[in-house]
This record gives C-alpha cells, structure tokens and sequence, in this order.
C-alpha cells in the first residue's frame, strides 16, 4: 500500500499555492519567515474532513492581498468587505485545488469546511505534524501557507493511503 509522504504534500500544497496566486502576481517560495504583524496581515483558514483530516492556515501580508483582490477584481478601490470576500474566495479556490490533487496523487476523498476570515495572524494549536511554506512576492510582502495534522497518533501516512 502506498502513501503520500510529507514531502509529497509539501510539493502539492506549494505547487497549488503558485499555480493559483501566480495568475494574479507573483509569489516565491522563500526560506526565511515573513514578518506578519497583527496590523498588517490576515488570516483565512479551514478545517479537511473525509478521508484527509488537517488543518490548512494562510498568513498573509494585508497589501499583498489587497493587490491580488485589485487584479482580480480590476478595480482600485478595495474596502474591507471586498478583501475578506476575495480572501475567502482565493483560500477556497486554493483548498478546492489541493483537495483535487490529493485525490489524484491517493484517491483520498476529502471536502473542507467555508474558510474563516480574520485580521491579524493566527495559527491553530500547535502540533507535532507542521509543515509550514513561506512565501514572498516581487514587492517584498510575505505570505505564510500552514498545513497541521490534528494529532500525533493521526499522521500524515495515515490519512493519504493510495487505495
């Protein structure tokens, strides 16, 4: 029986995150961590369920998602309803591509609850099983992708087995 490894979901999660974003600005990966201040950035996250359970988190720089949602929606004028409608949007195009790639890389089934939209950066809980992806965009504002299993005991290998 075969599994996705952490490097294998690493790879989809960085690849959907580059595929979607890419198409409106440009992002690369980054090696540092960028400074997401509770000021100045925003958080969308949801909840996996089925038969691949995690957490997925997107800390991003307040600008940074400001000038995607201006691409996107090809207006200038960008109030804070719009932003978080975009952001919920963007996270649940992003989250319906990784969900999709899971399924072909394993056959694993899986659907995610509504993005929650929030200022600020928040993570869920901490846990054993994090895999994190930095991210930098060509003006310098940062984004942060965090993928977290619910528990030690609940691995990775065992929600992605390819049936």
């Amino acid at each position: 029986m075969d599994t996705l490894s952490q490097s294998e979901v690493l790879e989809i999660l960085d690849r959907v995150m580059k595929d979607i974003t890419n198409r409106l600005d440009t992002i690369q990966r980054s090696n540092q961590t960028p400074t997401l201040g509770p000021n100045d950035s925003c958080t969308v996250c949801t909840t996996f369920e089925g038969g691949y359970r995690a957490t997925l988190t997107l800390c991003v720089d307040t600008n940074f998602l400001i000038h995607l949602a201006q691409r996107s929606m090809q207006e200038e004028n960008v109030n804070a309803e719009d932003l978080e409608d975009f952001a919920k949007e963007y996270f649940n195009v992003i989250c319906g591509q990784v969900a999709a790639k899971l399924f072909q890389a394993a056959h694993i089934s899986s659907r995610f609850q509504i993005p929650k939209f929030s200022t600020g950066c928040y993570t869920p809980e901490e846990t054993s099983q994090e895999l994190v992806l930095n991210y930098t965009s060509n003006r310098n504002e940062g984004a942060q992708l965090i993928h977290k299993i619910p528990s030690e005991e609940e691995n990775i290998s065992d929600h992605t087995t390819k049936e």
